[in-house]
């Protein structure tokens, strides 16, 4: 009883203290943590060279970073030199082959990396000193061998040709060009010709001309002896010779006078990619600097921004849509606001874009989304600080960018310090619409009508044309791409008669085909049947073990995956039903097909015929054979596009069939290799059980 009186007690005693608690209330944030950065100890080169130490002896390890504070070189008819000094420097030296370079590496479990302007070194403190020899060897006496140059050269060239039809790639590309000026050094790029033009020699150039130790810095951080270290780098650098490289200038990068959109035509295009941007004078030693950091983290700086909130969560339109606000001493600043968005909502998309960034103007932020912003800084900025990389690029950006020497150590400070009204200021001075260009890349048959009824200022917006390289050109016409007398009919009809005849493909009442793929080491092989009385039995195996099973049967169909079965309702099984056909062209309703014209499949060009609101078929122009898929589905809330590509059609009993079916799943592509079909098979009633 008297332990009961005292719980009882104790309880009310603590109420007035519970009843003092507003739950409801987010707690106000704290002071900003004081970022302590140790001053680096320096000496100087006589060679220019400039070197920091920092000593830290908490974890035994250690780093160098090699910065060459190089301006932006305008390569013109010699693109791609800069890439490829960077793809041979780091692969050993005059001193040392390539492999016994990487051995040595890998064996004491060490990182070098070596760029055109730069070089990185990481390791324990106990092989640091060796580290730092193998960085300094390969940095100092590269061996430019003309086997290696050659390879690297090809690698690059299969890069380009790997990325010609990358929707994302050409979006890049052309906005660059445009936001900078085909003569400026961002908005370049490398071609198959350019690169064509660099021989061994104009490589080694680059690296005489600008690889030298007159506007080098080398930063050290770790477990090191300032002393030590100070001795190893004056004998490994000394000898290291070159004047200033040459700074040639180049334009000034131009907003457009008026809001306009930009349109990229890519035919192969499922999503369009879209921006929004422009340049702005911002610097980071601009007062308005940290604002327009924290402006740009509540619009599109992540899951809890406008941007992502409005697109992705609000409306359904694309995975993620985010901002970025850049600043570059060479250049001027870059904002951009960006997403991937399905083509049915590619200009419903834009006018949000442009909503939400005028918004930043016309209302001010709320207190959560400034603080939320502010914490996501904090968060970010602390972490970062346990990197050695940080530091170093911290102390190099004090040297080269004019900064203060306490920007990094005031610089939570100065992010606590940003108010409502600041972010509102500098919203309205730096985020206008007026100057701003617009980016679409995407299928313009299915977009561009919609695009060019786009008002986000209250009238259409004029809209410039451009291939995938930045080239001016006008307005697709998509009817005139279509050879006279073609249409739904022709093609399909083109099409049976292609692949043996209506008469022999009528004949074929079911199939049975067995095909294979190899998935991380291991083979998935897949077993399907079909007839002609939309039935279908599919069987995916590994290691022999059943992994997923679908049976379709007219009126009822299912699912299975690891003994789990799910039914098909009524709207799935109907979705289902039209691929249970061996040859879907046989059951299509001619008046229900939409041509969309002529488009490129890999450098073939190919009929697109639209079969469904979320599928599309894609016929050779020459042969008349279909060579793609193309499939949108909505999967909790996201749309999901997926591509199969049809080849190698080989005739089974007068009827061609594809016998390569490549898949993709996301970047993922798989090959399944048909290894055979069987037709006209008498199969069971269990079969479609």
């Amino acid at each position: 009883m008297k332990k009961t009186l005292f719980l009882f007690v104790f309880i009310l005693a603590l109420n007035p203290l519970h009843a003092q608690i507003d739950r409801s209330q987010q707690p106000l944030p704290g002071p900003a943590p004081k970022i302590q950065l140790e001053d680096p100890q320096e000496f100087v080169l006589r060679n220019g060279l400039r070197v920091l130490v920092v000593e830290n002896h908490k974890l035994p390890r250690a780093s160098a970073t090699l910065s060459i504070d190089l301006n932006p070189i305008f390569e013109g008819e010699l693109a791609g030199a800069n890439s490829l000094l960077s793809s041979m420097l780091g692969k050993g030296s005059v001193n040392m082959p390539k492999d016994t370079f990487e051995e040595e590496v890998d064996y004491i479990g060490a990182r070098i990396n070596i760029g055109s302007s730069s070089a990185f070194a990481f390791s324990l403190s106990r092989y640091f000193p060796r580290v730092l020899d193998l960085m300094a060897d390969a940095v100092l006496h590269p061996n430019f061998l003309a086997e290696e140059f050659e390879k690297e050269k090809e690698r690059l060239m299969e890069g380009i040709k790997s990325n010609e039809n990358s929707v994302a790639t050409a979006a890049q590309r052309v906005e660059r060009l445009i936001t900078y000026g085909k003569d400026h050094p961002y908005g370049e790029f490398t071609t198959m010709e350019s690169l064509e033009n660099v021989s061994l020699d104009d490589v080694k150039n680059y690296y005489e001309n600008n690889f030298t130790p007159a506007n080098a810095y080398l930063i050290i951080i770790g477990d090191v002896d300032f002393e030590t270290v100070k001795k190893q780098v004056r004998k490994l650098f000394k000898s290291w010779k070159g004047s200033p490289s040459k700074v040639v200038p180049f334009p000034v990068a131009k907003n457009a006078a008026g809001l306009e959109i930009n349109f990229v035509e890519m035919p192969n295009s499922v999503q369009s990619e879209i921006s929004l941007g422009f340049t702005t004078e911002v610097t980071k030693t601009d007062v308005d600097y940290f604002a327009m950091l924290l402006a740009n983290r509540i619009l599109g700086g992540g899951p809890q921004a406008r941007l992502f909130l409005n697109l992705r969560e609000d409306k359904g339109y694309t995975y993620g849509s985010y901002s970025s606000f850049s600043t570059d001493k060479y250049s001027r600043s870059r904002f951009r606001a960006f997403a991937s968005v399905r083509n049915a909502v590619t200009d419903s998309s834009i006018v949000e874009l442009a909503k939400e960034v005028e918004k930043m103007r016309l209302e001010p932020v709320t207190r959560k989304e400034l603080d939320q912003a502010k914490a996501k800084y904090v968060g970010d900025f602390v972490l970062a600080l346990e990197r050695p990389s940080t530091i170093a690029q911290y102390a190099l950006s004090i040297l080269t960018e004019g900064l203060p020497a306490d920007f990094y150590t005031t610089y939570l400070q100065k992010i606590n310090a940003v108010n409502i009204e600041d972010i509102q200021r500098v919203s309205q001075k730096y985020l206008h619409l007026d100057n701003a260009r617009i980016f679409v890349t995407g299928k313009g048959s299915e977009v561009l009508e919609n695009l060019e009824k786009v008002m986000p200022k209250g009238e259409a917006l004029p809209i410039h044309y451009f291939d995938k390289y930045g080239n001016t050109v006008e307005r697709p016409d998509y009817d005139s791409a279509l050879p006279k007398g073609v249409n739904p009919s022709s093609i399909i009809a083109n099409y049976i008669e292609a692949i043996g005849g209506l008469e022999k493909v009528k004949a074929i009442v079911s199939k049975k085909e067995i095909a294979s793929a190899t998935m991380q080491g291991m083979t998935l092989e897949i077993a399907s049947k079909k007839t002609n009385q939309q039935q279908s039995s599919l069987l995916v195996s590994m290691m022999g073990n059943t992994m997923q099973k679908q049976i379709i049967n007219k009126d009822r169909g299912y699912n299975e995956a690891q003994g789990q079965r799910m039914d098909m309702d009524a709207d799935a099984l109907s979705k289902a039903l039209p691929d249970t056909a061996i040859f879907p062209e046989l059951n299509f309703a001619i008046a229900d097909l939409k041509m969309v014209g002529v488009v490129d499949i890999d450098g073939t060009k190919a009929y697109e015929l639209k079969v469904s609101e979320s599928k599309s078929f894609f016929y050779a122009v020459d042969s008349f054979l279909k060579i793609k898929i193309s499939e949108t589905q909505e999967v909790q809330g996201n749309s999901i596009t997926q591509e199969t590509m049809l080849g190698d059609y080989k005739a089974v009993e007068g009827v061609l069939f594809p016998h390569k079916n490549t898949q993709s799943f996301g970047p993922q592509k798989i090959d399944f290799m048909t290894q055979s079909i069987e037709l006209n098979l008498s199969f069971s009633a269990e079969d479609f059980q």
